[in-house]
């Protein structure tokens, strides 16, 4: 089921408080395996802070704000993400800033430990006081995610730049924390090479003075969402910010006209709102043409070199993992790059059992049966352990409430597309905390067939940067919704962004789609390059 680019995530197909609060009775707990007692939910996050920064809000009398000033307002509020984490579950609430000029905050967090998972230390929220030569501050930190350079970002910030605290956990996530407080949001954010959500609350013990920041990764492949609290008496009121990874979880809190998707690559500050700090030339020079240069040239092993390290970047996990087998070339290429450095990783543990994968379809249609044959190809069950999700139509209508619940969205193409995506997450889930999947080729690589109406190169890379900046909304959207609701990670390692870069400084004539091809099959169709 392929979901059409034209489909964007509109507001007004969002589920509002009156549908969403019948949704969440009729799905009732937090979704769980039907095979395993075991809880395996991903990562989410709530957050709030008073408004210190609105001159009118200075000095004013706030208004109770409950997810403010009732820690179990906080847990039942942090408590509707439950399917996202926890491996670790908790809240943390407080003051910071003077006293005529302080901010109440709170920070809920659920968490999928994938990375230093049995260390209670690396729990989120992070609240942590580090000594800097700016003088003494204290960092708040709630983030959803994972983040792939954290080793290199934080060697490089002891090695080069003389920062000398300590680390008081193996978590990626924990770095946030270290380079905000010596490099401030915007560059921190800049240097992230992952796939990331988070909010930072900061106050300077010595001045009193507050920061807030928030942001997400440079494709989307992360959620967040703010708005501002209800004002009880008067617009003049002060108002508060909150934060969460889901709609749901701003139901109740946030006044919905306030409420807004922090866009891809994107962070955001009261003083300054939200600003792109994501602004490759690729994706944002309308002249970038790089193709054209004598001396430029992309060899066909420079890409398969970079796909394979986007690969290996994202085995990084301290738990069990697999793939997603489709039975599409995207997921396959994943799966022939995978597997050897999954074996040469598994050897080097003294460790041979297969790799898990998992196929969804009804039975034997041609997706099931491309992925049989990919198992085959690639040395059968000796290295291999295939699962196959079998579904019929009549299984699936119980399902659309719950789908909905999760996706927060009535759009039809996008519940259509996230049906097999639900029953592929849900069986992967019974084995595994992370996979990794093949979303993002299409956009890279100009993999549907509407582009054989491109007349000119020009056409498919403008193309290709127009869905490629719709991925958040829709695919990413998806596929996020569906493998957290079953507590389940999911890596994309096609949207790597050092890849993305080379990809699209590649000859957009090499990704022309030829329709007689497609009509026969043959060299010249959609996604021939890849």
């Amino acid at each position: 089921i392929r979901l059409t680019q034209t489909t964007m995530l509109r507001v007004g197909s969002l589920v509002n408080k009156s549908q969403l609060q019948k949704l969440s009775r009729s799905v009732g707990a937090p979704c769980r395996s039907s095979a395993s007692g075991n809880r395996r939910e991903m990562c989410g996050l709530v957050a709030a802070i008073d408004d210190v920064w609105t001159p009118k809000s200075a000095g004013y009398s706030r208004d109770e704000v409950p997810i403010l000033d009732n820690r179990e307002a906080l847990r039942q509020t942090t408590r509707i993400l439950d399917h996202r984490g926890p491996d670790g579950y908790q809240i943390s609430t407080g003051t910071v800033g003077a006293e005529d000029h302080h901010a109440r905050w709170s920070m809920g967090h659920t968490r999928l430990a994938i990375v230093d998972p049995s260390n209670r230390f690396a729990d989120m929220p992070f609240n942590l006081k580090f000594n800097t030569q700016d003088g003494e501050k204290i960092v708040h930190l709630a983030a959803n995610g994972e983040i792939y350079n954290h080793e290199t970002v934080y060697k490089n910030m002891v090695e080069k730049d003389g920062w000398d605290q300590n680390r008081i956990s193996g978590s990626d996530c924990e770095v946030i924390a270290h380079a905000y407080a010596k490099y401030g949001g915007p560059k921190t954010a800049a240097m992230l090479d992952g796939m990331f959500a988070f909010v930072c609350f900061e106050e300077d013990v010595k001045t009193g003075k507050i920061k807030a920041f928030a942001a997400r990764d440079p494709v989307g492949i992360k959620p967040l969402y703010y708005g501002r609290t209800k004002c009880s008496k008067s617009s003049d009121d002060a108002a508060a910010y909150v934060f969460s990874s889901e709609l749901k979880a701003l139901v109740g809190h946030a006044d919905p006209s306030t409420v807004v998707a922090i866009p891809p690559g994107h962070y955001w500050t009261p003083e300054g709102g939200l600003v792109c700090y994501y602004n490759p030339e690729w994706l944002r020079n309308d002249d970038y043409a790089p193709w054209e240069d004598p001396d430029h040239s992309v060899t066909d092993d420079e890409i398969r070199q970079a796909f394979t390290k986007a690969v290996q970047k994202r085995m990084m996990a301290d738990v069990d993992y697999g793939f997603f087998l489709s039975g599409g070339v995207d997921s396959c290429i994943v799966s022939h790059d995978l597997l050897p450095l999954y074996r040469k990783e598994r050897e080097a543990l003294g460790d041979d059992r297969p790799i898990p994968t998992f196929t969804v379809g009804m039975e034997n249609s041609p997706d099931v049966m491309a992925a049989k044959g990919m198992v085959e190809a690639l040395g059968g069950s000796k290295y291999i352990s295939h699962n196959i999700r079998s579904f019929t139509p009549d299984e699936v209508f119980d399902l659309i409430p719950k789908i909905i619940y999760h996706m927060e969205t009535y759009e039809a193409e996008l519940i259509r597309s996230a049906i097999p995506n639900w029953l592929l997450a849900e069986r992967a889930a019974q084995d595994v905390k992370m996979v990794l999947t093949g979303e993002g080729a299409d956009e890279l690589f100009a993999g549907y067939l509407y582009f054989q109406d491109a007349e000119t190169p020009r056409q498919v890379q403008n193309e290709l940067r127009r869905i490629y900046g719709m991925l958040g909304n829709i695919n990413l959207h998806r596929t996020d919704r569906m493998t957290m609701a079953h507590g389940l990670e999911a890596r994309v390692p096609f949207l790597d962004t050092e890849f993305t870069r080379l990809v699209m400084s590649v000859d957009p004539k090499r990704k022309m789609v030829d329709p007689e091809a497609v009509k026969t099959n043959s060299r010249g169709r959609e996604k021939t390059l890849l």
